[in-house]
């Protein structure tokens, strides 16, 4: 019996910068004009900014949750086609968290994968999606579980974004600036609670530095842990009870609003379970307090919230993974939690 090998170990750098600031995304857009750059625009950023938007090889997106499917994926692919993109183009996509994440898996499955850059337009994808090559939809009722690592060439921020977005998609993104002080660092979520009220007044100099706290935080653990292995999955504080919600309120509650509830329940279930201390839920509690955020959620359809929980791309066959917060500014992961204990928790309270 013969063998070959197929030696594959090799280093391949996929380093790539975040540009942030304000008022320059006009000349990053027209410095993308070539017949090789195709773009993926949300609508509705489209519409608010037509001004400084592209008027060829664009695709208009209608971003929200219930488009987040393969039938985008093939839509959008189809635009590729049609419009001759070869294996030198490139995809600019524009938009919030949703366009980033459909965008990103059509780039990086379309010939085999082409390079894109992101543009995002919200709070959230600044802070969290648009940082990180996770791309991915919703298939079968779970969230994200179909998509691929696949890093950006680069990260274009504009804060000027900020000014048009509603309070709810503000917020929205809020949360998951929150996620970043819980589970890594303590003095910046004191910070968020201090300058609270500059915050929800989408202070120019306070946004920056919340912008850029978070992106440099993402940066250091993607470089260690790029596929979520392991430390990766600390940014999912929140997320498993949080996709249960959404998944249960057929998206009525918005993802930041669901990861809010979730970062708080979820460390609720760690405290009861001894595997956060006392503190930690009055920490989380108190900042999501300040800034308005539901802390209990009813559930609509128990089947269909704790089927939505199993099918999490974190679970195993041995149970449940969450990341938590045992204390304000840590995070630790914990693997193989009984579905039922879940359930006991949630009929608890």
């Amino acid at each position: 019996m013969g063998k070959v090998f197929v030696d594959l170990k090799k280093q391949v750098d996929y380093s790539y910068e975040i540009t942030i600031g304000s008022g320059f995304v006009a000349d990053v857009l027209k410095s993308f004009n070539t017949e090789s750059d195709f773009f993926m625009v949300d609508d509705n950023v489209f519409s608010l900014y037509s001004g400084i938007m592209p008027k060829d090889r664009v695709y208009r997106f209608r971003a929200d949750e219930h488009n987040k499917t393969h039938e985008s994926v093939v839509a959008v692919l189809g635009f590729l086609f049609r419009g001759e993109c070869r294996r030198d183009g490139r995809l600019i996509l524009v938009g919030g968290g949703i366009t980033g994440d459909v965008g990103g898996f059509v780039a990086a499955t379309y010939m085999r994968g082409i390079s894109f850059v992101q543009i995002p337009t919200t709070l959230l994808s600044m802070v969290d999606s648009s940082v990180g090559g996770k791309t991915g939809i919703n298939f079968r009722g779970a969230k994200n579980n179909v998509g691929a690592f696949c890093q950006p060439k680069h990260v274009y921020i504009d804060m000027d974004f900020l000014k048009t977005l509603t309070d709810e998609e503000y917020l929205n993104g809020v949360a998951e600036v929150i996620k970043y002080g819980a589970v890594y660092d303590a003095e910046f979520l004191q910070y968020l609670c201090d300058n609270k009220d500059k915050v929800l007044a989408r202070d120019t100099e306070v946004l920056d530095y919340v912008v850029t706290r978070c992106c440099a935080l993402k940066a250091q653990v993607v470089k260690v842990d790029e596929k979520e292995q392991g430390e990766r999955a600390l940014l999912n504080f929140g997320h498993t009870f949080a996709h249960a919600i959404e998944t249960d309120s057929h998206h009525a509650v918005k993802h930041g609003f669901a990861v809010a509830t979730g970062m708080y329940l979820e460390t609720d279930y760690a405290v009861k379970h001894k595997l956060a201390v006392p503190d930690a839920l009055s920490e989380v509690g108190k900042v999501l307090r300040i800034y308005g955020f539901p802390l209990e959620y009813k559930i609509v359809d128990k089947d269909l919230f704790f089927t939505a929980m199993t099918a999490d791309k974190k679970a195993d066959r041995k149970g449940l993974t969450l990341a938590i917060a045992p204390a304000a500014g840590t995070g630790r992961i914990v693997k193989n939690i009984s579905l039922q204990s879940v359930i006991e928790y949630f009929e608890s309270i």
